[in-house]
């Protein structure tokens, strides 16, 4: 009996150890964490249903601006002046995914500006880069005879709040066919 009582003494002095961490764990743990950027925005979902492709895009920073009058895509703007498009086209001149990226980096370089990052792989590419003080990001997906592209631009002192959002938009991009 006085072995029982030890043990159940025990259990309880063990049960309100572990509730005392829990409870100072939790309390710390209570505190506000600091969020990144990207997930501090209220995130919705454009979907085309034409060209058969989805994107997500932070709606407390972008204002959409209708889909276009084919319904190839849409245009979004922000009050600080950037600009995110997404868009389908068909593949009629049948270019290849090269040519479309070789031209993609070109129109968005303009004639002075830089191409910083590229990546061409056989379904998609990427590329980056400033043209003056406007930054931009543009990817692309190719599917069968379709390319679904979007792409960012934004003035470059505006880096701190665009550069947190373009991974999570390209990584939701996506092609509904497959």
């Amino acid at each position: 009996m006085q072995r029982n009582r030890g043990i159940i003494y025990l259990a309880r002095l063990a049960v309100s150890a572990c509730t005392a961490v829990w409870i100072a764990t939790n309390v710390v743990s209570s505190a506000p964490v600091p969020r990144q950027p990207a997930d501090s925005h209220a995130w919705k979902t454009y979907t085309n249903v034409r060209f058969h492709y989805s994107i997500c895009y932070p709606d407390d920073l972008f204002v959409p601006q209708g889909e276009s009058a084919n319904s190839d895509g849409q245009r979004f703007v922000a009050k600080d002046g950037g600009e995110f498009i997404v868009f389908g086209n068909y593949n009629a001149l049948n270019e290849s995914p090269k040519k479309t990226f070789a031209d993609t980096a070109a129109s968005l370089a303009g004639p002075s500006g830089k191409g910083t990052y590229k990546v061409l792989k056989p379904n998609w590419f990427v590329v980056s880069g400033q043209n003056g003080p406007i930054i931009f990001y543009a990817k692309t997906l190719h599917s069968h005879d379709t390319f679904k592209s979007f792409e960012l631009t934004y003035d470059g002192s505006a880096a701190a709040v665009y550069e947190p959002l373009i991974r999570r938009i390209a990584a939701c991009f996506a092609d509904l066919t497959h």
